[in-house]
């Protein structure tokens, strides 16, 4: 609701659970969805996923080439940054940033 609110067209949200109508219910380990669908990505449940690589396969494979991928994780050191970069074979790391979220970091 907030990327639309942002002016952003056509987003579309999926998750295991549905909740209509701004969540679709999709398994994010096998979307069906194009190739390249995407202009962005984002996540904020890779490491939760219960195959974090197959996830980043699919956001790899429905974002369009110049496309971002937007992936946020609870705290995490530059070697736990080097191993999530290394699920996205397709991107590549543009920057990463330490900030707070709902006073977590």
């Amino acid at each position: 609701m907030v990327l639309s609110k942002m002016g952003l067209k056509n987003v579309i949200c999926v998750e295991l659970i549905e909740f209509l109508p701004l969540v679709s219910r999709a398994n994010p380990h096998n979307l069906s969805l194009s190739d390249r669908a995407f202009d962005v990505a984002f996540t904020g449940h890779l490491m939760a996923a219960l195959y974090p690589l197959r996830n980043a396969e699919e956001i790899d494979r429905t974002v369009r080439k110049g496309g971002v991928c937007v992936v946020v994780v609870d705290e995490c050191g530059e070697e736990e940054v080097k191993e999530i970069v290394r699920l996205f074979r397709r991107s590549q790391l543009l920057s990463s940033s330490d900030v707070t979220l709902n006073g977590r970091r």
